[in-house]
């Protein structure tokens, strides 16, 4: 009885093995579709295109500047206009419309602040604040870091670090 209890059980473990390891048929039938296999993963699709509404494209200058971009944050640039003074751009999609940031030198918190986008989320808005902030040590550089403030605890979500010209 112990024998024919372990037989039945490799077979049925034989038998979904053999179930799992199905392949799906490299040649279509005449007059059919060839089979796909179905996938867990989202399709992957191509970023489209910039709505209507966004800003035109700057003239060109021959230097293109970097956007940086992330969930919460989109289209992020940094014009350095004086020794000590950056003037920042983006898109933003956060509670509120409520942006903040840092700046930080590696070590060091030299300059925090809040901006308001022009619409809370889930929109984008735009948003543009002049920064000024100087180095404590003109061997570092200096990172300008955007983000949400946590309505539950305070504390910083979806960080957008951006290197300071």
């Amino acid at each position: 009885m112990r024998r024919f209890l372990v037989l039945c059980l490799l077979a049925g473990l034989l038998q979904g093995c053999a179930a799992s390891e199905k392949k799906p048929n490299d040649q279509a039938q005449p007059g059919t579709a060839p089979a796909t296999a179905p996938s867990d993963q989202p399709p992957v699709t191509a970023p489209s295109d910039p709505p209507n509404d966004a800003a035109p494209a700057q003239p060109d200058t021959g230097q293109t500047q970097p956007r940086y971009e992330n969930d919460r944050f989109q289209g992020v640039t940094v014009k350095k206009t004086k020794e000590d003074t950056f003037e920042v751009k983006g898109k933003a999609r956060v509670f509120e419309g409520v942006v903040h940031y840092v700046v930080e030198d590696g070590h060091n918190e030299l300059a925090a602040g809040v901006t308001q986008a022009s619409a809370g989320g889930p929109e984008w808005g735009d948003f543009q604040f002049t920064l000024s902030v100087k180095k404590e040590n003109p061997n570092t550089s200096l990172t300008l870091i955007l983000f949400e403030e946590s309505a539950k605890d305070g504390s910083r979500t979806m960080e957008l670090p951006v290197p300071l010209p």
